[in-house]
């Protein structure tokens, strides 16, 4: 198991963002390229990119991923 993980640097201003501090992914060994591309779509969601500039740099986002894990997140 591989972490990925972003963290503010800046602890002074944590009392007024209302943004994650800290996000760690946990990442399987055996992860392809194309869903680390998708991991790293959703990091940059989370740390606040827009959806624009995560397109313009990352592609648009065709992977839908599998219906049945979406449900078990969901549940």
């Amino acid at each position: 198991m591989n972490k990925l993980i972003f963290e503010r640097c800046n602890t002074s201003e944590l009392n007024t963002i209302r943004e994650p501090s800290r996000i760690v992914l946990e990442l399987d060994t055996n992860l392809d390229i194309a869903e680390f591309k998708i991991t790293c779509i959703r990091l940059a969601h989370a740390m606040g990119y827009s959806n624009e500039s995560v397109k313009r740099e990352f592609g648009a986002d065709t992977e839908r991923g599998n219906p049945e894990q979406l449900k078990l997140l969901l549940d």
